[in-house]
């Protein structure tokens, strides 16, 4: 989340809905240096915004050498301050209705994607597991289990409490590896499936249904499962003339999909242990009898008291708000889901979501609970009073490169930690950049974050980020991984020495003219330690740029020299500049924020009821339900809480 310009800015990944343009300026390459010819093509963009700018998410097909999109609007001086969302416009009409492909659906509709609008989001998850399975097993390629390495707790979308087991795997061909997540229950669907196609199945232990959550009977369960995931993947050590299960989709789909992605687990048995051990309960969850009491929100609006707007986006507004128990100051970053669904932006809100809930690091803001209501989703997040690294740089033009440096080095382990996850964050800028009362960064907003990348230089081809600070292999769509992120950071150092990113211009045709291909200068008065990370960062192949192989190449170059990481890692080192000097509420009070923000009113209280009832409130009652249902594994209450009402159920 941005706090100050996090609406105006970056941020929802607003999209220009009422706005719809052509683009037909392509770019052809030619030989010998001829000029650039226009293609006559022309190709349908659906923008969406609610302001000139955005962030640039394009999913669908592009050609290779597209060139420039339009934003219908005039461009701010400011290149942060810019940027643009492509959607594919699949709610035009283009004919007469036609059947939706999704397999059993008989509903007529008009849209591009040839599915309805209940199955277009099912039908592009599996379009997108059949991908990632393709990337980390290639066709003939195998799949080698190495070992269910940690079990945790999770909810399902029930609010049932179950076990899942983290499952390494490997690409025996590429070396790759990977983590799965697995539940037992997943386990035995895939036993099911499997057995009247003809493959040699193993016996799946049996459901348990009393003790499931006893460490004795988790451990054994662990080696179960470790053995009858081994031994179906290595038929042919038993019966070569098997049928090969490396083969079988629904094989390939278990051991991928949503690789490295770790659902939201908890640190621990969130009540007291005696509770569940003495209920019965069924083998990770799956009998009703595993019903939580907390089946609803612990946490609601109710329990905060609204102090002051701080961010304005297209779907809602960024709040201080303070906890009426604890008196904690935290940032409730407020969306409106209807503006969600319209504007597509439902998978990159779940996505935050989860990374948010499975990230924690001193350099990236924290999620403390997400709830939602009949008309909004709520994210109550770190409060970081000194604003962003933005609001401070277009005050003070430029920084002194030990502040940068500092700056970069803090960004840098955030970095490696969510590298580390598989996530690649793809919106590193000043604006994401937030500044704690002490003067730590913390990194903010993950909507356009990518999970289950590993790899430098591949892993998606999704065009995104910021016009300003996008890398060639993005703009030319030949495949990106972490290695976006290296190119970003040296956007934003350059960027926090000088005052302006590189290739700065408000052309945007000019401006993807020099990010692939324009010569670098640097001002006279920055360090050469300073340039050449610069020029190592900003290397046009992802292959070659410093970072791609992982973050130790940045750390250990000469301009980080001054740097003790292990110190900077646990906080010990002194911030080169503090944000916060005001003694009002310990220098917690909202006075590094623009005031067209804290000036705007509170938002106001809801005029639906937080639970419906469909009979009272007809289609409007449907709708918000079917919204629900789309969130419904959106709440989210922070292993603190959970500790919390366990001590409460323990005195």
């Amino acid at each position: 989340m941005n706090t100050s310009r996090w609406g105006e800015m970056q941020r929802e990944k607003i999209m220009f809905y009422s706005n719809i343009f052509f683009f037909t300026e392509f770019r052809e390459e030619q030989q010998q240096g001829e000029e650039t010819t226009e293609s006559t093509s022309s190709y349908l963009l659906s923008l969406y915004t609610a302001d000139e700018t955005a962030d640039i998410e394009i999913e669908d097909d592009l050609p290779q050498d597209a060139e420039a999109i339009s934003t219908g609007g005039s461009m701010r001086a400011r290149s942060s301050n810019m940027s643009v969302i492509y959607a594919p416009s699949d709610e035009l009409p283009t004919g007469p209705p036609v059947k939706c492909n999704f397999s059993g659906c008989t509903e007529m509709h008009q849209r591009v994607s040839g599915y309805c609008a209940d199955h277009e989001m099912i039908a592009k998850e599996e379009e997108d597991s059949r991908a990632q399975a393709l990337y980390l097993i290639p066709s003939g390629a195998r799949a080698e289990f190495i070992k269910i390495g940690s079990h945790g707790f999770a909810y399902d979308a029930s609010n049932r409490l179950y076990t899942v087991y983290a499952i390494e795997m490997r690409c025996v061909q590429s070396g790759a590896t990977w983590v799965i997540y697995r539940r037992y229950q997943q386990f035995k669907e895939l036993n099911d499936r499997l057995r009247p196609m003809g493959v040699r199945v193993p016996l799946l232990p049996p459901k348990k249904l009393l003790g499931s959550f006893e460490p004795d009977f988790i451990a054994k369960r662990q080696s179960e499962l470790s053995n009858w995931l081994r031994c179906l993947l290595n038929y042919d050590r038993v019966d070569q003339s098997a049928k090969n299960p490396h083969l079988v989709e629904e094989v390939r789909k278990f051991l991928t999909s949503k690789a490295d992605q770790p659902p939201l687990l908890l640190d621990r048995l969130p009540l007291k242990r005696s509770r569940f051990f003495g209920a019965s309960l069924a083998d990770d969850g799956d009998d009703e009898n595993n019903r939580l009491s907390t089946g609803k929100q612990n946490v609601s609006l109710q329990d905060f008291k609204m102090i002051q707007v701080i961010g304005r986006g297209s779907f809602g507004k960024v709040v201080l708000v303070g906890h009426k128990t604890t008196k904690k100051l935290y940032a409730m970053k407020i969306l409106s889901k209807e503006n969600i669904v319209k504007r597509k932006q439902v998978e990159h809100t779940r996505t935050e979501r989860r990374v948010l809930g499975c990230t924690r690091h001193p350099f990236i803001v924290g999620l403390h609970y997400a709830f939602q209501t009949a008309q909004r989703l709520y994210f109550v997040l770190d409060y970081c009073p000194g604003g962003e690294l933005f609001y401070h740089l277009s005050r003070m033009k430029k920084l002194p490169e030990h502040m940068a440096c500092f700056y970069a080095a803090e960004i840098t382990l955030a970095l490696e930690h969510l590298h580390g996850l598989g996530v690649v964050y793809r919106d590193l800028k000043p604006e994401n950049i937030l500044l704690t009362k002490d003067g730590h960064i913390k990194l903010a907003d993950f909507g356009l974050a990518k999970e289950g990348i590993r790899d430098g230089v591949n892993g998606t081809n999704s065009l995104c980020g910021t016009p300003e600070y996008l890398p060639p292999e993005i703009l030319d769509r030949l495949g990106h991984g972490t290695a976006v992120d290296w190119w970003n950071l040296g956007m934003v150092l350059y960027e926090m020495l000088t005052g302006l990113p590189p290739w700065y211009t408000n052309d945007r045709k000019k401006l993807f003219e020099r990010l692939r291909s324009a010569r670098l200068h640097f001002p006279p008065y920055v360090s050469r330690r300073a340039e050449a990370l610069i020029r190592q960062l900003l290397n046009r192949n992802p292959a070659e740029r410093l970072g791609s192989k992982g973050a130790h190449q940045v750390k250990n170059h000469l301009f980080f020299e001054s740097i003790d990481w292990a110190k900077l890692a646990k906080k010990q080192a002194t911030p080169p500049f503090r944000p916060c000097h005001s003694a009002m509420n310990d220098g917690e009070a909202p006075l590094n924020f623009e005031a067209e923000f804290t000036r705007l009113p509170l938002p106001s209280a809801e005029n639906v009821a937080t639970s419906p009832q469909s009979g009272r409130l007809g289609a409007l009652g449907t709708r918000l339900r079917r919204d629900s249902d789309t969130f419904k594994d959106f709440t989210y209450e922070s292993p603190g809480y959970l500790e919390s009402v366990a001590k409460k159920e323990e005195a």
